[in-house]
């Protein structure tokens, strides 16, 4: 039934997902409070969960509903709603079908590339479709009309369709924060079907990345090939609705992590680990390895002591000795460290061959290099899990008995769960950090790693089998299952200058503090209010494109950006004073603006006496009145306003036309003329629409004969009306750069009819994008100015510290040579 009601208010976000963001803590006098989970999904929508009163969220308590009372169960309800949360109780039969069973023991190693550790019980799969509606039974009275559902990862599959059918007209977002495997391996799994169109209820369906979207649309095809996938992407479903299916990739809060690094706790962790591994307060620690190589030498040696009879003999340990003492002076001491799950998906068995393979082949860094590997149990109970808790207790053993000296350990394996001040003090010691898992879907351990070296040196190793491979290119990226390969990139890693390894990190950290946790939010949730708009799905920005322009711009030289300014970097606001611009956009425009081979303009409809008072101290030229007035940023005329030749003096017309649109002010309350230099604009954004529309017709036709034959025009805007210069148009205002200015890349932006002249004369290898509904030239459409901010500050982060050539180490794709600068 369905229950929907209008509340008149602004949409609320409900989340949906297997856990809550918080946990529950008693107390001694019988109260319940709630802890705020660190890390993973909860650090990604927690804040934006925070930040909006008006949204809810979802999901499994983790309360055994059999172990407490009524009563007990109703002030742990209490206690939730007041953080805007809404408890699922699941009996232990349930969580043992539903999540240990089939979304732990086949999903999960399904969609990691581990068939052969999933297990198809259809038991499980019923108890799991049931949880799922639970689910829906639970959300179900709590939706009105206008909200916005949104429902994490592969816990819950089929609860979108389940959705959509109570509310055909819901919006609702699907994200799968794994990934997602071929069509040859999903289709083994029985009920592939019927995932598929659970999934495919939702308006919108994300992944990681461009690959696992690839990898779902061919399961899709081969299992569903009764449904079409139109040209911008859409999969069109039997009930009428359409879901799109993009790529979102998930970052962290960089500050948090960067902060945190700093925090005394962290530093403290820091330099303990240092001073252990002989970096800091090393004079007792290299003597003791001086004299155990000394002791090695003498034992060699035809008069040494009682065991030179041995002389003769292979004696490994004293190899190890000598290598380490010769190499004292040589070497500066490193740490390397990993922080991980202890799972079979992290390829920490693969890991720890590679790291002992590089102290076989590489002896002079015995003694010299520190292993820190955090290794958290999980799932101890379930057999492979403890047999790999034993395969990798035995190698760490191993490689501790084969490779320790009196005063060194290789390897430091921690077994517990940290907290994340600890954790940070760990990423800040790290000169390397060995993120190597075998299948991941984005791996957000490299990330956190890098922002706890913010501006610092510090070199990753990062496998290429999880999406941050994608997006952190000048890592050391490495076959996980190739150990010769981890080896030869582990020892590079410790090889790197600081000064190459400083600049790696600032390219890759510009990236990682624009695609931050808050901003793969905003993202997937203006993505998924554009594929729910009507008239907003055509052309749509999706991310393969996104990142081919992203790839273009990163390889060019010479760059032109001709931007619009309202409605386009800000929100049309009803009165235009208010769009002032902010810190951030400002901030914004000089970070695009001031970097080598970039020319910025914004071109507005504004006058030029605003345009110079709002923009006249960043680097970045301006074009006003639609092209009457420009500005250049570079050139002989630059920073100088000129007048575009041939117009008609204003003192000419401007007094006959005024009085008009005056006439119009008197008849539409809040309505307002704004005279500029070479324009009239009847502004009419804050009156009442059932006055203004009828009023605007009228005014455009005394307009349109008013000036006829005096080269001048009138134009409809967005609420505004406007009279200037036929001679006048953003398109011939920009046609000088663009055919004059010898760009390898050039994009242009705007949201209504005057920047359409701007796309139309656009080459056809250039970028264009609409912002907005309606008829467009553009190559490509998104919903509003978050998206065009979003975009314009990746594409400054691609090129934040330069974009000189670099070059591969052989051997080691991804890797650079260690020269380049």
């Amino acid at each position: 039934m369905n229950r929907r009601r209008d509340r008149g208010l602004v949409s609320r976000l409900i989340i949906v997902s297997n856990r809550l963001p918080v946990s529950l803590e008693s107390s001694e006098d019988g109260s319940y409070s709630l802890r705020q989970n660190i890390g993973g999904l909860a650090t990604a929508i927690a804040p934006y969960h925070k930040a909006h009163r008006d949204c809810l969220w979802i999901g499994w308590s983790g309360v055994d509903p059999d172990q407490y009372s009524d009563e007990e169960l109703d002030r742990i309800r209490q206690a939730y709603k007041a953080n805007r949360c809404i408890p699922i109780f699941l009996s232990q039969d349930e969580i043992n079908g539903y999540y240990a069973g089939f979304s732990n023991n086949t999903l999960w190693p399904l969609f990691h590339d581990f068939s052969h550790e999933a297990q198809f019980n259809p038991g499980e799969w019923e108890t799991y479709r049931k949880v799922n509606m639970r689910f829906a039974q639970v959300i179900e009275p709590l939706v009105l009309k206008g909200d916005t559902i949104w429902i994490q990862d592969y816990h819950l599959m089929l609860l979108p369709k389940m959705l959509r059918e109570r509310y055909p007209q819901a919006s609702i977002g699907w994200f799968l924060h794994v990934p997602f495997p071929s069509a040859e391996i999903f289709r083994s799994l029985p009920w592939c079907r019927e995932i598929l169109e659970g999934v495919l209820g939702a308006d919108l369906v994300g992944f990681h990345t461009t690959d696992f979207v690839m990898s779902f649309l061919a399961s899709v095809h081969r299992l569903l090939p009764e449904l079409a996938v139109d040209r911008d992407g859409m999969v069109r479903m039997p009930d009428g609705h359409r879901a799109a299916v993009d790529a979102f990739p998930i970052g962290i809060d960089y500050n948090l992590y960067a902060r945190t690094a700093r925090s005394s706790l962290a530093r403290a962790m820091r330099r303990g680990i240092e001073e252990s591994a002989g970096k800091s307060t090393g004079h007792r620690y290299r003597s003791s390895v001086a004299a155990e190589g000394d002791a090695a030498t003498e034992a060699g040696k035809r008069d040494g002591a009682w065991w030179s009879r041995h002389r003769l003999e292979e004696l490994p340990e004293l190899t190890l000795a000598q290598s380490a003492a010769s190499s004292i002076g040589q070497k500066q001491n490193k740490v390397i460290v990993s922080v991980d799950r202890l799972d079979y998906t992290k390829g920490l068995p693969e890991r720890l061959k590679a790291f002992g393979r590089m102290l076989q082949k590489y002896p002079e860094w015995t003694g010299h290099v520190t292993y820190y590997l955090l290794a958290t149990p999980s799932r101890e109970d379930v057999e492979s899990y403890r047999r790999l808790k034993a395969q990798v207790d035995e190698l760490v053993g191993q490689i501790n008995g084969r490779y320790s000296l009196l005063a060194w350990t290789p390897i430091h394996y921690i077994t517990r769960s940290l907290s994340i001040k600890p954790v940070c003090g760990i990423y800040a010691a790290g000169d390397v950090a060995l993120v190597t898992p075998l299948r991941d879907g984005m791996n957000l351990v490299a990330k956190e790693y890098l922002a706890c070296h913010d501006g610092r040196e510090g070199s990753l190793v990062l496998s290429d089998m999880c999406g941050a491979a994608d997006e952190l290119t000048d890592a050391f990226i490495v076959n996980p299952y190739d150990i010769d390969m981890v080896c030869e990139a582990l020892h590079d890693a410790l090889e790197i200058s600081p000064e190459v390894a400083r600049s790696r990190n600032i390219r890759m950290q510009a990236r990682l503090k624009v695609r931050t946790a808050s901003n793969w939010c905003m993202s997937f949730l203006d993505t998924l209010r554009q594929v729910s708009t009507p008239g907003m799905t055509d052309r749509r920005l999706r991310m393969d494109t996104r990142n081919q322009m992203v790839d273009e711009w990163q390889k060019a030289s010479n760059r032109l950006i001709l931007c619009d300014y309202d409605g386009t970097l800000t929100p049309l606001v009803r009165n235009p004073d208010r769009a002032k611009p902010t810190k951030a956009i400002r901030q914004m425009l000089r970070q695009v603006g001031s970097q080598a081979g970039v020319d910025f303009y914004l071109v507005s409809g504004r006058s030029h006496e605003t345009m110079e008072q709002w923009f006249s101290d960043l680097p970045i030229g301006l074009i006003a009145e639609h092209g009457a007035w420009s500005k250049s940023v570079n050139g002989p005329d630059a920073g100088i306003w000129k007048r575009a030749p041939g117009l008609p003096e204003a003192e000419s017309w401007q007094p006959l036309v005024k009085p008009i649109m005056e006439e119009s002010v008197q008849r539409v309350p809040k309505s307002f003329v704004e005279v500029k230099a070479d324009a009239l604009a009847w502004h009419y954004r804050m009156s009442d629409a059932r006055l203004a529309e009828p009023e605007r017709d009228a005014l455009s036709s005394r307009l349109q004969e008013a000036v006829a034959g005096k080269g001048l025009m009138v134009m409809r805007n967005s609420k505004v009306l406007e009279v200037c210069p036929v001679a006048t148009s953003k398109g011939q205002a920009v046609l000088p750069w663009i055919t004059g200015g010898h760009y390898d890349f050039m994009l242009s932006l705007g949201d209504d009819a005057t920047d359409e002249t701007m796309f139309a004369v656009m080459p056809d290898s250039a970028w264009s994008l609409k912002i907005g509904t309606g008829a467009t030239k553009a190559r490509a459409r998104v919903l509003g100015p978050t998206a065009v901010q979003l975009l314009l500050r990746d594409l400054a982060a691609g090129t934040a510290v330069g974009a000189e050539p670099r070059t591969r180490t052989a051997g080691v794709p991804g890797g650079f040579a260690q020269g380049e600068s």
